[in-house]
């Protein structure tokens, strides 16, 4: 279901310039890269494991329930786009991303085993956690630029892809019941809008604020990781 809307949220922006009448400030070429730099701020995740069963290599005995909390991070990237004309490009958006887990908030209490560690949690208790995810993401789409004043102006865009991520915990609470390394390749979308500043004909900066989806979720266990994002970009002509 989310897949599907973020599909035709995409759709939609595409039929945009129907609508749209702008005089956005005029680029030398329509070729252009960029890179970036920002902070990500990831939103926590669910977590509710019914019944005994395997996660990840890791045996949980018992019911299990609460959220995965993560401590802000940052993200540095690049971007690789073609201007159609003077209000759409179609931008490739490629991002690393590395931040660290901070809390587990266990509301139902279980025990979890894996290589002869045993994790047993309480209710209504917070664990700290030693853990990191790490991700590449490359995120296609288009973009759409609205004028505002000669040099300055709003865009709003959005795309699909993937997100190639290592999720890793090493203890939880002290404990290594509940650790895990691992790597996934999940669908990921994003949804992204702010302001560019020209500084000249083949060079402007932006400010972006971008809503990044991954479809990470696992059946019984987890749901999808989404987080904000702020960055800084600067963009030159080829």
């Amino acid at each position: 279901m989310i897949k599907t809307r973020i599909l035709a949220f995409i759709m939609s922006i595409l039929l945009i310039p129907i609508f749209l009448k702008a005089e956005t400030y005029v680029l030398n070429k329509n070729f252009y890269a960029g890179f970036s730099l920002g902070a990500l701020s990831p939103n926590d995740v669910k977590v509710e494991k019914s019944g005994a069963g395997v996660i990840n290599g890791v045996s949980f005995s018992a019911n299990i329930a609460g959220n995965f909390i993560f401590d802000n991070g940052y993200q540095v990237g690049g971007v690789l786009g073609y201007k159609f004309n003077n209000f759409m490009s179609f931008e490739s958006d490629l991002s690393y991303s590395n931040f660290d887990y901070d809390k587990l908030e266990l509301t139902v209490a279980g025990t979890a085993t894996v290589g002869g560690n045993t994790f047993t949690g309480t209710n209504n208790t917070t664990y700290d956690i030693d853990g990191s995810i790490s991700a590449f993401s490359m995120i296609f789409g288009p973009v759409f630029d609205i004028d505002i004043r000669e040099n300055f102006e709003f865009f709003i865009g959005g795309g699909v892809g993937f997100a190639r991520y290592n999720d890793e915990i090493k203890t939880v609470g002290g404990s290594a019941g509940l650790s895990f390394d691992q790597d996934f390749t999940d669908f990921a979308a994003k949804f992204k809008s702010g302001f560019n500043y020209s500084l000249s004909n083949q060079t402007y900066l932006q400010a972006e604020y971008g809503y990044n989806f991954v479809d990470s979720g696992i059946d019984d266990y987890s749901e999808d990781f989404s987080a904000n994002s702020f960055s800084a970009k600067i963009i030159f002509n080829f």
